[in-house]
């Protein structure tokens, strides 16, 4: 996995968190990291209060998830 950095769109798609980026691109959003032994959509929920807002949003990613992510604004 590889460390990433984007900035996009918080939207919801059918139950998930995803960001969309300016060029398109759109990844799934999770709060945990792919080992921890927790459901998937553990602590998702903190991801709501971003719907519709551009945010920057950093952690790790296989190319279509954005592990472990978190939110902030743009400055």
């Amino acid at each position: 996995m590889d460390d990433i950095e984007v900035v996009g769109l918080i939207s919801k798609v059918l139950n998930r968190y995803v960001v969309t980026t300016n060029d398109g691109t759109e990844y799934e959003l999770s709060a945990i990291m792919p080992w921890e032994a927790v459901s998937p959509d553990f602590d998702s929920g903190r991801f709501e209060r971003n719907l519709g807002l551009q945010m920057v949003v950093t952690g790790s990613t296989d190319g279509s998830t954005i592990w472990g992510a978190q939110l902030s604004p743009i400055e």
